[in-house]
């Protein structure tokens, strides 16, 4: 698994080709809707790419409990480490 300073850029990165910027000063603890301006429509499309970027699914429950940038990276690496989990089985 790469280091999480490492998927944080990977993150912005996604989420600046979807908003085609990323504000000044965003860190882990930057709230996804007021922090970044995010709607339902961009979250959506940053998941997706994440999603397929990082070969894992999440479920709509995980998905509502998206707030922050960290949230996100948690949610990345949760997935990532029971992916290798499973296949290490």
């Amino acid at each position: 698994m790469i280091s999480r300073a490492a998927l944080l850029k990977e993150l912005l990165a996604i989420i600046e080709d979807d908003l085609g910027t990323v504000p000044a000063g965003i860190t882990e603890a930057s709230n996804l809707r007021e922090s970044l301006g995010m709607d339902s429509v961009d979250m959506i499309t940053v998941i997706s790419r994440v999603e397929q970027n990082y070969r894992i699914r999440m479920s709509h429950e995980e998905l509502a409990k998206l707030e922050t940038v960290s949230d996100i990276l948690d949610m990345i690496t949760f997935k990532c480490s029971e992916n290798a989990t499973a296949k290490a089985a």
